[in-house]
């Protein structure tokens, strides 16, 4: 029997879980729908059904959330997307730990690679709509009725786990991922993969990172692969001080490995970085040995404890969009920040990866308080060629996913199509999905998709063409 939740600031409000799963046909559509739109929008996030001791918000059960849309009209369904652990919890009707083993030579703690969440980002490759998450392999799910396929169907035989941020090369349609603390839990080793269109692994490598820490995104360009290093450490003494192995620790310095692509992982390469946190990136280009990358800078790590055990200042925990060149040659780095204000979910236009690129798309808030709940309320476009940004404002208190590009033909230039994102509306507290014109996105949405519900905070998505 299902138990009520805990009481913890991840599991109120809107960052509450909704308890079932719904299907709707033909949602009422403020505007209209763009005739060219055809594919679907899919959104995923935590959505624990069960809560087993103390809850971290990057732990809960994921949920998927699908806007199927077709000659203007727009369905919706949501699903939670049924691991091992989730079906194992429904089962016994109450919440289940991670599943970890200790190895009985070592004594290391090591991770069940095929039973995690499957919460933090949904991607199509190919003909594969994959489910990540930081400590498993991909979690393969049916595009159109959102079942649950399981691992194992799309790259199969990984070492170690897949990142929520995979990048995908529009030229070679190759998937570029990665994992970390691959040999066992906390240890410094991570790993390098390389996946086809049809979901096979071409190369799955492991190498040595300066220190164990929590690598959540990387970045490509023509000719390198960066693995850049924050210190958002992992010692797992910390849990006996403050119950979490990760702390972010000024002091283990900052560094970017740098790979030529096609290049063997013992050729990679450490630079010493400037110290900061980095979630997440817009996108990197080289030209020659400099590479240009724009991500969202935060001075600390957010939602995690220094090693002295206190949780950053308020200042501290908002990140802000910077441009970093690196000269790969001689490890030279300078970084400048493009927007003043708090910004995350950075978004291009996908063809443009690994390409120099004019246009970004970003969720901004220009107003923020504590205890606001960290969210976002407006939309932003930046064109880095003309220096303009332009947003459009949900009204604070309302929140705002990241913004999702569509082009709106094969052929459009950069820039050309849609963003499409969920907005939470904290009046009527039901969310919807809106289309903004990525051209005008200060005119607000060309049309908004009505549900009756609300979409709980998650945290990314993607775009599949087609029915």
């Amino acid at each position: 029997m299902a138990a009520p939740l805990p009481n913890h600031p991840n599991l109120r409000g809107n960052y509450g879980p909704i308890n079932f799963e719904a299907s709707y046909s033909d949602l009422v559509i403020e505007g209209t729908v763009p005739a060219d739109l055809c594919g679907s929008l899919y959104r995923i996030g935590p959505n624990p059904k069960f809560v087993e001791g103390t809850y971290h918000w990057f732990f809960g059960a994921g949920m998927v959330h699908a806007f199927h849309i077709e000659n203007g009209r727009v369905d919706y369904l949501n699903r939670w997307m049924r691991t091992p652990k989730f079906e194992k919890e429904v089962e016994l009707g109450r919440g289940l730990n991670l599943e970890i083993n200790i190895n009985q030579e070592t004594g290391q703690i090591e991770s069940n690679r095929r039973n995690g969440v499957a919460n933090t980002h949904i991607l199509a490759h190919g003909e594969h709509l994959v489910a990540l998450e930081e400590g498993s392999h991909p979690f393969s799910v049916d595009p159109k009725s959102l079942t649950s396929e399981g691992y194992g169907r799309y790259g199969d035989g990984i070492k170690g786990a897949m990142t929520a941020h995979p990048k995908i090369d529009p030229l070679t349609g190759e998937l570029h991922g990665f994992g970390y603390m691959t040999d066992h839990f906390g240890s410094n080793t991570m790993t390098y993969h390389v996946i086809d269109k049809l979901g096979r692994t071409l190369r799955s490598d492991v190498f040595e990172a300066p220190y164990a820490g929590m690598v959540h995104d990387f970045v490509i360009t023509r000719d390198y692969v960066l693995f850049p290093i924050f210190p958002l450490t992992c010692d797992m003494s910390r849990i006996a001080k403050f119950g979490f192995p990760f702390a972010f620790d000024s002091s283990a310095g900052a560094f970017i490995g740098v790979l030529e692509r096609g290049a063997p992982v013992s050729k990679i390469r450490w630079l010493e970085a400037p110290v900061c946190y980095v979630y997440h990136y817009l996108n990197a280009w080289n030209e020659g040995g400099r590479v240009t990358f724009d991500s969202i800078d935060f001075p600390m790590a957010p939602n995690f404890p220094t090693v002295e055990g206190n949780l950053p200042a308020h200042a501290d925990a908002q990140g802000k969009l910077t441009r970093w060149t690196v000269d790969v040659n001689t490890g030279a780095i300078d970084r400048e920040q493009t927007l003043g204000v708090a910004s995350e979910f950075p978004r291009i236009d996908d063809r443009f990866a690994a390409s120099r690129h004019r246009h970004g798309y970003i969720a901004a808030a220009s107003q923020r308080s504590k205890g606001d709940g960290g969210l976002f309320h407006e939309i932003t476009h930046i064109d880095y060629d003309s220096g303009n940004i332009r947003s459009w404002d949900a009204g604070f208190g309302n929140a705002v996913s990241e913004p999702v590009f569509v082009e709106k033909s094969g052929e459009a230039k950069e820039g050309e199509g849609w963003l499409l994102a969920t907005l939470f509306d904290s009046q009527t507290v039901t969310s919807s999905l809106v289309i903004l014109d990525a051209q005008a996105v200060e005119e607000g949405p060309v049309a908004r998709a009505k549900l009756d519900h609300r979409i709980p905070y998650g945290f990314h998505g993607s775009w599949r063409q087609g029915r």
